[in-house]
């Protein structure tokens, strides 16, 4: 038997006053928050913006911060907390010849070799100015990051990227020395309580005792990416903030009729509570998520810059 049409459009009105409640109580709650973030976007934008103008020519800056990942003449590389090595790309910002001032800014170059005395011959010129980063007081050179060579490997049908890291539970590891026996084989560190156990045996064994064993690189897991209207994002497991997109997994009507199931969305605005403002209504019925409703999400996603 169908609804008479005043039932539907008092379900209608109803849901609509719902939403509308939702929406001023979430924009009373996060007013002042809204205005902090978006002070912050502004701050940042105008940083990464900026320029530094070298011997006529425009240098732009890399992001602020300093990415983690880079490319470089078509190569990706990964951010590194160690000194520079043969083919590691280097941010120079600053770099002084023979017969000239110090030219600041900010440019990328790749290391070609190192002398000795640590001075670093780079692939080209610097701000037009010279290819030498020299280690020597007379000179103001100066670099402030060190990128390393992205190296992949697949293990069991996943990716892993290698980083300059001690391992964590999940990490792959390369073990060169197992019980005291030469070995060359990839493992996943897992634990069990407090112990570092490995997802394969080596020899019976799949405890890794880090006072005896040995091991030589590190591989952390490639994390699962999406795309969302044209661009990627990358998984990352913390709360969400302005721009990421999550998964939508359940989501309440005005009526309290519960809607679940998979819906990505990007984060438009987030609250202290917890709640998160949406780009788009997802499966027709809200544009927010409240935790006062039971409303969930089970994965978020930042934007890739690599």
């Amino acid at each position: 038997m169908q609804r008479p049409i005043f039932e539907e459009s008092k379900s209608e009105i109803l849901n609509s006053l719902y939403e509308a409640e939702k929406r001023y109580l979430a924009e009373r709650r996060g007013l002042e928050e809204q205005i902090e973030e978006l002070r912050k976007e502004l701050a940042e934008e105008k940083a990464s913006k900026s320029t530094a103008r070298v011997g006529g020519y425009i240098h732009i800056k890399p992001p602020l911060g300093q990415p983690r990942y880079i490319t470089y003449k078509n190569e990706k590389y990964v951010k590194v907390e160690r000194s520079p090595r043969v083919g590691d790309v280097i941010n120079v910002t600053s770099i002084q010849s023979f017969s000239s001032e110090p030219q600041t800014g900010n440019e990328l170059a790749k290391i070609t070799s190192i002398s000795p005395k640590g001075g670093l011959k780079l692939d080209h010129l610097v701000f037009d100015e010279s290819s030498t980063v020299s280690s020597s007081d007379y000179f103001s050179d100066t670099y402030d990051a060190v990128y390393e060579l992205i190296q992949r490997i697949n293990y069991d049908g996943n990716e892993y990227v290698k980083v300059n890291r001690e391992p964590y539970a999940g990490d792959l590891i390369r073990i060169t020395y197992f019980d005291d026996q030469h070995v060359d084989a990839y493992r996943l560190l897992m634990e069990d309580g407090c112990i570092p156990n490995m997802d394969k045996a080596i020899n019976g064994t799949h405890l890794f005792d880090f006072d005896d064993d040995e091991y030589d690189e590190v591989y952390e897991l490639v994390q699962p990416r999406i795309t969302y209207k044209g661009e990627q994002y990358v998984k990352v497991d913390r709360k969400p903030r302005k721009g990421d997109v999550v998964n939508i997994t359940r989501l309440t009507s005005g009526l309290g009729v519960v809607m679940e199931g998979a819906g990505l969305a990007q984060v438009k605005c987030t609250y202290p509570d917890g709640d998160v403002d949406l780009d788009h209504k997802v499966h027709d019925i809200s544009a927010l998520v409240s935790r006062t409703y039971g409303d969930e999400y089970d994965a978020v996603y930042e934007p890739v810059n690599d």
